[in-house]
């Protein structure tokens, strides 16, 4: 499964590490720049895309690109709670939002959840009814 990491230089470091140590192949990419032009040249998507916003500079410029954003799984790392940054990140329309002084194992939890569907805690249906 591909996974995109976006963070800028020296931000998001901790999660990096964190997530790269469990999701191999993690594409990594530190320019809006390089993101854009990754969107650009490859047909195929990632199936989740990484985005670590350093302020709300940075988040703004992400909502520039929220269209290429739009065929793949979205995990946000906001800045700060502000409300008003909150709202923006929403406009991502990310599957998880968190934040740069979380817990980075918050992350990659949701990461292996997504990159593996149906192997949460509940049996597969054809086990739990009984099919004549």
């Amino acid at each position: 499964m591909d996974v995109l990491f976006y963070a800028p230089e020296g931000v998001g470091e901790d999660i990096r590490k964190t997530v790269s140590g469990v999701i191999p192949g993690l594409e990594v990419f530190r320019s809006q720049a390089a993101l854009a032009e990754r969107f650009r040249r490859v047909l195929e998507q990632p199936a989740i895309t990484v985005l670590i916003a350093q302020d709300r500079d940075e988040l703004e410029r992400l909502l520039t690109m929220r269209t290429a954003f739009r065929d793949t799984k979205t995990v946000l790392v906001l800045p700060d709670r502000r409300a008003e940054t909150v709202s923006r990140g929403h406009c991502l329309e990310p599957r998880f939002m968190t934040y740069l002084d979380q817990n980075p194992a918050e992350v990659v939890a949701v990461l292996v959840k997504m990159a593996n569907p149906g192997n949460g805690n509940r049996e597969p249906l054809r086990e739990r009814i009984s099919l004549p």
